[in-house]
């Protein structure tokens, strides 16, 4: 079995129209970014934008969870490397984290559950058997990763 390694499937230029007034990246683009890698890893199990179109069958988000961690500048790129966390027959419970160049730990994270959607139906339904063969795969090989320590926080204003 390979090393376990999170995924690396984005990388991405910050664009000037992603940009606040405080010359920084906005909340909404950190989220945006995120969607990206959801993206790049959906294609990456087989089940992109052309399979969509094809069958049906696509993928949403139940939920995300965004950490915002270290500011994000203008020159700066960044990379999502993504992690299976959990799954079963319909859903992904996933865990990204963004990084930059120099940067010292992650500059945000994001825990998500997607799930998959049959179009034509508008609900759930189970991964198709290439997805879940893929998913399956990727499992094994990140099952030795460490749990990332920010995994399963909550909101709370700590005293």
């Amino acid at each position: 079995m390979p090393d376990a390694a999170p995924l690396r499937l984005l990388t991405t230029p910050i664009k000037p129209q992603w940009l606040d007034y405080n010359d920084h990246l906005n909340v909404a683009y950190y989220v945006l970014i995120f969607d990206m890698a959801g993206v790049a890893l959906f294609d990456h199990l087989g089940m992109g934008e052309a399979y969509s179109r094809e069958t049906g069958g696509s993928w949403v988000v139940l939920e995300n969870h965004v950490t915002y961690d270290r500011e994000v500048l203008p020159d700066d790129t960044v990379w999502v490397e993504t992690r299976l966390i959990d799954h079963d027959a319909k859903r992904l419970h996933l865990y990204h984290e963004m990084h930059k160049a120099g940067g010292d730990g992650p500059a945000a994270t994001c825990e998500q559950m997607t799930m998959f959607f049959d179009l034509k139906a508008r609900r759930s339904a189970p991964f198709p058997a290439h997805v879940a063969a893929a998913i399956a795969r990727i499992s094994a090989e990140q099952a030795t990763l460490p749990r990332p320590p920010k995994l399963g926080r909550s909101i709370a204003i700590r005293r």
